[in-house]
């Protein structure tokens, strides 16, 4: 394998590695942002009883 071949074929698995973890951030966020208001609506609820 040619040297610039090497050099775009880990290019774009950086960049594949990079999406991926950027997708995995923002579903793990989004996914504790959901838990987050389901206990601030437990919470209130607790303190309206």
């Amino acid at each position: 394998m040619s040297g610039q071949t090497y050099l775009t074929v880990a290019y774009l698995g950086m960049i594949s590695a990079l999406a991926l973890w950027t997708w995995t951030v923002f579903s793990r966020s989004k996914s504790l942002e959901a838990k987050i208001d389901s206990l601030e609506k437990a919470l209130a609820k607790n303190e309206s009883e």
